[in-house]
């Protein structure tokens, strides 16, 4: 990609600005078309938050909740004048032949189009489990929880449904925190509330421009990086040629088209929380490394047993959020709405036995194995991520790898109209790991008087493999699985969840 002037926003009609995508947001976009012909939106993002605020003594409860949920609806149209992206979308130029992305400044229709007010006696997280709308736009719809005795508090949840072309996850958290803060003001205000209309240089200063901008990725990349990319394709020829076994994730048999995409959660409490954290730091690692090291131990443990030990390996790459590696104001809340991560360029890889199905010795000897085993592979993951973490050259060999994975879409306009045939499910499955880490470094627990509880995000998962995200707010650790129902049961996906947590538990000895 030599010309960084077509991803540049620009003026391409009265009030709509338009701009070439790059190779993260063209990687999410071909996956869509790809998935579309099943009727949903593969990695539609979906984000969670619990809202809440109090009924102060003398208040009319009623008048409360009415005062909340116009508070919500003019901070979304505020949040969209802060962040235009907001209402962007990804199409195919027919006349160009090509895909960009566009915004209009025109907002009639958006708020009815875009904020959804729900009342089905689900919570947000049961109605998020519901196979939800996928919009073609970022959407925020506002449900109303059951009831519960505290009547001193209203709660609404917000699930926010997104393609994964116009933001990615950690953007989602920030996004919540801007909206928050935004709502707590009007709610505060009330009817004296103003919006804050940007003028047209506001608007193109706020409209988040691709990763490669953002991060001034040379438009060339250097003999270095060519370099490396051609050490990497040698290394994974060479991998493929071992033909090591891998572990791979038992999955029910028979669909061809994805159902719905489900998620399970395990929260512990504050206690164990912090008792797992002390436990991580005792050996100079991570929440996210050790669960890793979970996930790999826990699909071992799934594999068939034969009569003599045989070597297993799990393998997978880590995303890493690349605004740390952005340029200002893009590093940061300003510019959430935007993709801005990576794929790992090295693979990692855990080497592990699995045992003989006659292989018998002490409990207390099983044990002591087991604790050595998971702890030498938490080594490993922590050096590996460090790795990843601090690699300075990656985020300019990330637009490169996200190409190279990216199939080709047609784009001649009849081509491009043409549903292709759903991908069937892949032969093997595993289990993927995303950690969000802290999520109070990104939402703060409160804003005025709004209070924020069960800040979660994911991806539409279409695969039949399991997706885990991690987190901790307010003190406590999630760990949640998204599945698709066409190949995994409720049951089993939680089933793997808690056998991962109890692997860590008796790891440490918690």
């Amino acid at each position: 990609m030599a010309d960084y002037d077509s991803l540049q926003w620009r003026e391409t009609g009265r009030g709509v600005w338009t701009r070439d995508v790059d190779e993260v947001e063209m990687a999410y976009t071909a996956l869509y078309r790809q998935w579309r012909g099943s009727g949903r939106s593969f990695f539609h993002i979906t984000g969670h938050l619990s809202l809440k605020v109090r009924v102060e003594p003398g208040q009319d409860r009623q008048d409360v909740g009415r005062r909340f949920d116009v508070a919500i609806s003019r901070a979304w149209t505020a949040l969209r004048l802060q962040h235009p992206t907001i209402a962007s979308q990804v199409k195919l130029d027919p006349q160009a032949k090509k895909y960009v992305k566009t915004y209009s400044a025109n907002t009639e229709g958006w708020l009815d189009e875009t904020l959804k007010f729900v009342s089905t006696g689900q919570t947000g997280a049961e109605w998020a489990n519901s196979d939800p709308p996928a919009p073609a736009l970022p959407t925020f719809y506002v449900v109303t929880p059951p009831s519960t005795d505290d009547e001193q508090c209203i709660q609404r949840d917000i699930v926010f449904r997104s393609p994964h072309d116009t933001i990615d996850g950690v953007g989602t958290l920030l996004l919540f925190d801007n909206f928050v803060r935004l709502a707590a003001d009007a709610f505060a205000k009330g009817d004296s509330y103003n919006l804050q209309h940007p003028d047209e240089a506001q608007v193109l200063e706020r409209l988040s421009p691709p990763f490669r901008i953002a991060a001034a990725i040379p438009p060339q990349p250097s003999e270095k990086i060519l370099q490396r990319l051609e050490d990497l394709a040698a290394t994974v020829e060479a991998d493929a040629l071992r033909g090591a076994e891998g572990v791979t994730l038992p999955y029910r048999k028979g669909a061809v088209v994805p159902g719905v995409h489900k998620r399970v959660e395990t929260v512990l409490s504050t206690q164990e929380t912090a008792n797992l954290i002390a436990a991580c730091k005792a050996v100079g690692a991570t929440i996210t490394h050790v669960v890793h090291a979970a996930i790999a131990l826990a699909l071992r443990d799934l594999q068939p047993r034969t009569a003599t030990p045989r070597p297993v390996e799990y393998t997978g790459y880590l995303l890493r959020n690349e605004r740390p590696r952005c340029n200002p104001p893009f590093n940061d809340h300003r510019h959430a709405v935007a993709v801005y991560h990576s794929v790992s360029s090295d693979k990692l890889v855990v080497k592990m036995t699995v045992p003989s199905d006659e292989e018998a010795s002490s409990d207390d000897a099983k044990a002591q194995a087991g604790r050595d085993e998971f702890l030498a592979i938490v080594s490993q993951l922590r050096g590996f991520y460090l790795k990843v973490r601090d690699d300075p050259d990656h985020h300019y060999l990330a637009p490169l790898l996200w190409a190279k994975g990216t199939t080709a879409l047609p784009t001649d306009p009849k081509e491009a109209d043409a549903v292709p045939p759903v991908p069937p499910p892949a032969e093997t499955a595993t289990a993927t790991i995303s950690s969000m880490g802290r999520l109070d470094d990104m939402i703060a627990q409160k804003h005025g008087a709004i209070e924020v509880y069960q800040p979660w995000v994911t991806g539409e998962e279409l695969r039949s493999s399991l997706g885990l995200f991690l987190g901790t707010f307010r003190g406590r650790l999630s760990l949640s699985a998204a599945y698709n129902d066409a190949w995994h049961d409720h049951d089993d996906v939680v089933k793997f969840v808690r056998r991962c947590l109890e692997i860590v538990n008796t790891g440490f000895g918690l």
